[in-house]
């Protein structure tokens, strides 16, 4: 490898930027940031809503309290974006991207497919998945 390994290392040719930091600088207030980072989860709800488990990313759910842990994801994933950004939303500007992101129709079906539709068994010590 020798040089020519270190030669594309140090390479003052650059990837392009993602649009995301395109938008938005570190520590800048950019509200377009944030706006991108709620289009971002959304646009992921729709491509993978259909069968999320076929995303690598999207974890292992219990299906019986699928529904809960769907959003857990979705809010993760979205909070993620939003700290890419660089920026620093206050809790009351954060609250209203959650409340914004979870009402989306996409979301709301991948999270309802991840729920199963039987009720857990009632024993007293039940098996791990319940």
């Amino acid at each position: 490898m020798g040089r020519e390994g270190a030669r594309l290392v140090n390479s003052p040719l650059r990837l392009p930027l993602p649009p995301m930091a395109a938008r938005a600088e570190p520590g800048a207030d950019n509200p377009l940031a944030l706006e991108y980072a709620v289009g971002e989860t959304k646009r992921y709800a729709a491509r993978i809503a259909k069968d999320p488990t076929a995303c690598p990313m999207f974890p292992v759910v219990n299906e019986y309290n699928g529904f809960a842990e769907t959003l857990c994801y979705v809010q993760g994933y979205l909070a993620g974006l939003v700290a890419s950004t660089g920026q620093r939303p206050t809790k009351a500007e954060m609250d209203e991207l959650v409340y914004d992101t979870l009402n989306d129709p996409k979301v709301g079906d991948m999270a309802t497919n991840m729920q199963a539709d039987a009720e857990p068994v009632d024993m007293l010590c039940p098996p791990r998945e319940f």
